[in-house]
């Protein structure tokens, strides 16, 4: 729902969903006021009622709200765990394979390092701009037929090439993990409760009887902090996406310490 937030800077991002909040949530306090007050009287007409529903209600939405940031902030920590999951077993990767015979070993991990190289300069922006990223899979399937081809002589090119295998399932592995965590989400049926539930909040923040300073006041801070929420949960709902998605720095890293690039 909030897709096009990743194009735009990530403090435009937070201005547009608060203050759209406030400005929303003020407006309706003003063009509801009178009729407010001369349907539920004039202050404190019947803000006890009010107050009972805004708190029972308020309960549990702020509850669904915590739920879903806390789990949306776990997929994001999680995606960035595996990012130097796969960063760290391409490199145990690059290690192993250099103690193969040449001409095998040049070209292994020249395939290893044409693969980070995608990695960093085509795949990463492409995620970061919504796109599906191209030739990853190519490259690995080019090292795993050299590595697959390559029959070794000795019993020490025996055991080297097995754990080599092993190792690359390995990594295989954790670039599956990181390839399923760019997608997913938060559910679209979610987004449309949050903003129900948010709408609702409001409406009931238009139907207090207060001096309409205060009034303003009050509906202006609640509508912030209710921004402020919906804007944490939406930046970090695509983890590969925008301003504030998983940064590339453990291949970055690798790549300069491991692959000496």
């Amino acid at each position: 729902m909030f897709t096009w937030i990743y194009s735009l800077p990530i403090w435009l991002d937070f201005l547009i969903i608060t203050g759209t909040s406030v400005v929303l949530t003020t407006g309706a306090i003003l063009l509801t006021r009178p009729y407010v007050l001369k349907t539920l009287g004039p202050e404190p007409g019947k803000n006890d009622s009010v107050t009972m529903v805004l708190t029972v209600g308020g309960v549990f939405y702020g509850l669904l709200l915590g739920l879903i940031a806390a789990a949306t902030y776990q997929s994001y920590d999680a995606a960035q765990g595996v990012v130097a999951d796969e960063a760290a077993a391409l490199g145990t990767l690059y290690r192993e394979v250099g103690a193969y015979p040449e001409p095998q070993r040049t070209q292994l991990r020249q395939d290893l390092l044409d693969y980070t190289d995608n990695t960093l300069t085509v795949a990463w922006p492409a995620l970061q701009a919504g796109k599906e990223p191209m030739g990853g899979t190519v490259l690995v399937t080019r090292f795993q037929e050299h590595l697959l081809t390559f029959q070794p002589q000795t019993r020490g090119q025996d055991i080297v090439h097995a754990a080599t295998i092993d190792q690359f399932a390995r990594f295989d592995q954790e670039r599956r993990h990181r390839i399923n965590a760019t997608s997913g989400g938060v559910p679209g049926v979610l987004w449309w409760t949050i903003m129900v539930g948010a709408a609702v909040n409001l409406v009931l923040l238009c139907l207090f009887s207060l001096h309409r300073g205060a009034h303003l006041l009050l509906g202006g801070l609640f509508a912030f902090f209710l921004g402020a929420m919906i804007f944490l949960i939406a930046a970090m709902d695509l983890p590969f996406r925008g301003d504030l998605s998983v940064s590339p720095e453990p291949f970055e890293s690798m790549y300069t310490n491991v692959m000496r690039r």
